[in-house]
């Protein structure tokens, strides 16, 4: 293969036999169509992203025809660095980013059919609350009735229905079932909240996904001018996709259906900001001609913790069975403690550091994690009271 802008000299192709493990090289070569990579823990499935991005690039596909849809742009630039690297050209101009991101940038060029300005500006999430705010102070200037919820819960409301697709109606019985029987009102305030934006010729977070969505569900030459545009999508994460997500790349999809998402539906743990990991359970069902691969060979994790995980995987009730093999060995099995109350959790932590630090090893090399920052605080208070040094990796700060 040739490149025209180094006078025809031959390109140095990536060894991909030499540098991925056989059910990653089976990922990145399986030529085209809709791929499910299932990718547990560990195993590698940015190198797959990366290497399969290669491959195509190599095989004559344009990179702007490649879009890339991460959950961080920090997660893209990371990637198509790689990608740069690996087929020693620079500036590949892979289109990728969040969703968010490359949303903006689309309805950058389609605004007007959407009855926006190319120059739309797009709101924060202060200025969000705050518009939201002002739509309640409309629908009910004099604050009479019963108690609303506050704009920000309102903001959140509202978000969640749109990334969900759920009902108003569903979503408070679910969410604020003190707040169901002000529903009519509160959609009132959301019809606002949307004349207000429109009027001011606005867009928050959430109408980069739903306007994107409408682009290619209601303007047939928008939907055919990006599915010419983007031959190949690839998505990171996908058991981290809400409905709209989900929605948007199917949509995006032309007659080829070159689209490959990579994830674990063991790994859905972000159900309550509308993640919905039905999205890749499903993923076959709307795609019954999909290849599925499996990354199960985990190169982070030594035996025993994988031991532990795929004993607690085997008991989700629906899933795609895989098993996580290690590529490393030795390791100690993991100690299992009850504790009564979170103090005795808290002086237990305590009294381990200690132990481990007559031990020899350095506090830099351990390590306590929790499910929400509440729960840190007795720890911290037990810590300081031994005198023993720590960082916390959370909160604003």
């Amino acid at each position: 293969m040739t490149d025209g802008r180094r006078g025809g000299a031959e390109l140095n192709r990536v060894r991909y036999a030499d540098e991925l493990n056989q059910q990653q090289l089976e990922v990145v070569m399986h030529p085209g169509g809709p791929i499910l990579a299932l990718a547990g823990a560990g195993t590698g499935k940015t190198r797959a992203l990366v290497y399969r991005t290669c491959r195509l690039i190599e095989d004559g596909i344009p990179p702007a025809s490649i879009l890339l849809l991460t959950f961080t742009n920090k997660a893209a630039r990371e990637m198509m660095s790689r990608v740069d690297l690996l087929v020693e050209r620079g500036g590949t101009r892979v289109t990728g980013g969040t969703f968010h991101s490359a949303g903006h940038r689309i309805l950058r060029k389609y605004a007007e059919l959407l009855g926006y300005s190319p120059r739309f500006s797009i709101l924060d999430r202060e200025d969000s609350t705050e518009l939201m705010g002002s739509a309640a102070a409309d629908v009910n200037p004099d604050g009479t009735g019963r108690r609303m919820p506050k704009a920000r819960l309102l903001l959140d409301i509202y978000s969640f229905v749109i990334n969900t697709g759920r009902e108003l109606e569903q979503v408070l019985t679910e969410r604020c079932p003190q707040y169901y029987d002000e529903g009519e009102q509160i959609a009132s305030i959301f019809k606002r909240y949307l004349e207000r934006k429109r009027d001011a010729d606005l867009m928050d977070f959430d109408d980069l996904l739903l306007n994107w969505l409408l682009l290619l569900t209601r303007f047939p030459r928008a939907r055919s001018e990006l599915r010419s545009r983007f031959t190949h999508i690839l998505v990171d994460e996908y058991q981290d996709t809400n409905r709209l997500q989900a929605d948007i790349v199917d949509a995006m999809l032309g007659p080829e259906r070159n689209v490959m998402v990579v994830g674990d539906d063991a790994q859905s743990i972000y159900a309550f900001r509308g993640a919905d990991f039905e999205n890749i359970l499903s993923f076959p069902d709307r795609h019954p001609d999909c290849r599925v691969f499996r990354l199960e060979t985990n190169y982070r994790s030594l035996p025993p913790i994988l031991d532990l995980a795929n004993a607690s995987i085997r008991n989700n009730q629906r899933q795609f069975e895989k098993r996580l093999r290690p590529a490393r060995s030795g390791g100690d099995k993991p100690l299992e403690v009850a504790v009564p109350t979170p103090e005795v959790q808290a002086t237990w932590i305590a009294e381990t550091v200690l132990e481990l630090i007559e031990q020899g090893y350095d506090l830099e090399d351990m390590a306590v994690l929790y499910r929400n920052h509440a729960h840190s605080l007795d720890l911290q208070v037990e810590l300081a009271r031994r005198n023993i040094p720590f960082r916390v990796r959370s909160g604003l700060r």
